[in-house]
């Protein structure tokens, strides 16, 4: 998925964001704004939104002297997250399709975007999710394609949602299903680390390998030869989030492997996918 026009508001919105999590002056804020936007003009006009998101916020992280801005809201929306796992899983057991149920919970902590959406309402999110329907939904094929899968690679998004992936994560090992979690290498913005994979419990749950990346996203290019070969030795491959969304939606149309897990956050996105702001979808390209 290419840039456009308007992804240009969305860049200044998460730098704002990341400046937003520390504590440095007004007029400290605004100088790195404005020592930051002559980048803009050196985005590749045919990248993705989320290779040029992450150009910029690695500029404004320099800037600040400061590797990880989100470390303290990270942990905080782990803890919520945790907090919220006991209530969940029981909604699982409950649930006559269990799996299904864990897909529509891991995609209601995709709301927990700092990036994107500052304030955010995890329990109104997760009764959102379990009263609606995909917008788009595939889960008839991904069914299919589990019956003969025996590997699945999960790529995390964010962090907080990352506990509620760790469900989903259970309910497909419980098929006998070996499956990897996917996080990033180093902080960028909210996104999911190994720390966050840690504290949440996922380590104990499953096998979970960084990307070798600090991408927003997956940028195959530039990620590890482990991730490389976990990735093509995959039967499915469950990508959660906008900014993955990006970056894999066109190899999405070739690798039927490929099914996204998100909910769409911007307009642009949302229109790429054929739905409306703010609808959940769980669809293979």
């Amino acid at each position: 998925m290419n840039v456009v026009l308007d992804c240009i508001p969305c860049y200044i919105k998460q730098m704002i964001n990341t400046l937003a999590q520390t504590e440095i002056s007004e007029e400290k804020a605004r100088q790195i704004i404005y020592q930051t936007l002559p980048i803009f003009p050196q985005l590749d006009p045919q990248g993705t939104p989320a290779e040029n998101s992450t150009i910029i916020l690695r500029k404004v992280n320099e800037l600040l002297g400061i590797e990880d801005p989100f470390y303290t809201a990270k942990k905080e929306s782990n803890e919520l997250a945790l907090k919220l796992l006991p209530q969940l899983k029981e909604r699982i057991r409950q649930s006559s399709d269990p799996l299904f149920t864990a897909l529509q919970i891991a995609v209601a902590g995709n709301i927990i975007d700092m990036g994107i959406l500052k304030d955010f309402d995890v329990e109104g999110s997760i009764r959102e999710a379990m009263a609606k329907n995909f917008a788009r939904d595939d889960y008839e094929s991904f069914q299919q394609r589990l019956k003969e899968a025996r590997e699945i690679i999960i790529l995390g998004d964010n962090s907080g949602e990352i506990a509620f992936d760790r469900l989903l994560a259970e309910q497909l090992s419980e098929s006998g299903i070996e499956v990897t979690y996917v996080v990033k290498d180093r902080p960028i913005l909210n996104d999911a680390t190994m720390e966050d994979a840690a504290y949440v419990g996922m380590l104990k749950q499953t096998r979970v390998i960084s990307n070798g990346s600090g991408f927003l996203g997956t940028i195959l290019e530039d990620c590890s030869a482990e991730f490389k070969q976990a990735y093509k030795k995959a039967d499915i491959v469950i990508s959660k989030g906008q900014a993955n969304y990006e970056s894999l939606e066109t190899l999405g149309k070739v690798d039927r492997r490929l099914y996204f897990l998100l909910r769409a956050k911007c307009e642009i996105v949302a229109k790429n996918l054929g739905v409306q702001f703010g609808e959940m979808v769980f669809c293979c390209s």
